[in-house]
């Protein structure tokens, strides 16, 4: 039974952090559609988020698909937890950043001199966010299992990942 709560536990988890970065992913594609670029800050992140959101969408696969132990799945959830408070925390920077497309040119202006003021913030967001892909991307590749039945077209051998357990 708490098999079965740690793996929802955690599949809820990336769920949400899914769904809030594509949101905020979304507001800041539609910031630059609409003003053509976006702050510097800011292109960090947009650039680094969906690496993120994939090496979470692939986890949740291998989550799905029973090839994650019990102590990963525990040991995944504080990173997917912590990430999702630095995702929140890059919402809420946005929404007091960034000029939403219903605002007036006067706000639009003051809101994008405002921005400078929140530079260091989403760089310690990204810095972060950084070292939960790194992590993400480690747990990925570590607990790949060998792949049996693949061939080369040209060989009738199967490929196997080799990959490094440390215990």
């Amino acid at each position: 039974m708490a098999e079965a709560l740690a793996v929802v536990g955690i599949v809820a988890s990336i769920i949400q952090l899914v769904d809030f970065g594509s949101r905020v992913l979304k507001r800041l594609e539609e910031y630059q559609s609409e003003l053509g670029d976006i702050p510097e800050a800011f292109r960090h992140i947009k650039t680094e988020l969906p690496v993120l959101l994939d090496a979470l969408r692939q986890t949740k696969a291998t989550i799905g698909a029973g090839s994650v132990q019990d102590e990963s799945k525990k040991a995944l959830l504080p990173a997917v937890e912590g990430c999702t408070v630095q995702i929140k925390a890059l919402d809420d920077i946005i929404a007091k950043a960034l000029p939403a497309s219903g605002d007036s040119w006067a706000r639009r202006r003051r809101k994008a001199l405002g921005s400078l003021r929140y530079d260091a913030k989403v760089e310690k967001i990204t810095a972060v966010v950084r070292g939960y892909i790194q992590t993400l991307t480690y747990h990925a590749a570590t607990s790949l299992r060998p792949l049996t039945g693949m061939t080369f077209p040209c060989s009738k051998q199967p490929i196997y990942i080799l990959t490094a357990r440390f215990q």
